[in-house]
């Protein structure tokens, strides 16, 4: 995050200013914030993502949007991941998706900790997404948070020819295509299945002692 407005917005306040600014904004806690730009590899990954499920769900009820489609996720609070699969009504002057079944962010190491925690929290508390999928910019690593009816159940991927099933959107997604075109790094991942045992949270949380840093 780059830059903070100083007054309180609403919802439709903070969607009037938007648009007529440059730049990438999200509302967090009623302020308008100016997000810092993604790298080159963070947005080939999204358009990789974007294009499998594009041609996946052409011509039926959910479709994917990349991430100027936002997701109110409260009256405070308005989100732009990366990729959001809208499941609602088509409404072509809506600055946000009307039913956001499914959003995917695509880590980095300067927003793991917004991202995979504050952002993931609204996300689950969202009464319509059925899904949240964080990737791992680097390494073949993802991790799916899925509602069923006792709550969320988090699942990894780490292999290169792992295969995401997707019923609640009627897609998939190859671990393969989401790296199309990039090299795997041999770098510590963002994405970790078990609990940090020095954040206490997953995933890792922790400031990256390794000389880590975002690619151009």
């Amino acid at each position: 995050m780059e830059k903070r407005a100083s007054s309180y917005l609403t919802r439709e306040q903070f969607f009037d200013l938007v648009r007529g600014r440059g730049g990438r904004w999200e509302l967090v806690d009623g302020e308008a914030v100016m997000m810092a730009g993604a790298n080159q590899r963070h947005q080939t990954i999204a358009a990789n993502i974007f294009l499998s499920l594009g041609g996946q769900l052409r011509g039926k009820g959910c479709r994917p949007t990349a991430s100027d489609t936002a997701v109110a996720t409260s009256a405070e609070n308005v989100r732009y991941p990366d990729v959001v699969v809208d499941c609602g009504p088509r409404e072509d002057t809506s600055m946000y998706a009307t039913t956001p079944t499914m959003v995917i962010e695509v880590l980095s190491p300067t927003t793991r900790h917004f991202d995979s925690h504050k952002k993931l929290g609204e996300y689950l508390d969202h009464p319509d997404i059925m899904c949240v999928l964080l990737v791992d910019p680097d390494g073949a690593c993802a991790i799916l948070h899925r509602r069923d009816q006792d709550g969320w159940v988090r699942t990894l991927f780490e292999d290169l020819d792992d295969v995401i099933d997707l019923p609640e959107i009627g897609a998939y997604l190859s671990l393969r295509d989401v790296y199309e075109g990039l090299e795997l790094r041999p770098r510590p991942q963002l994405v970790r299945q078990d609990v940090c045992p020095k954040c206490g949270m997953i995933p890792c949380a922790c400031d990256d002692s390794s000389g880590y840093t975002d690619g151009p």
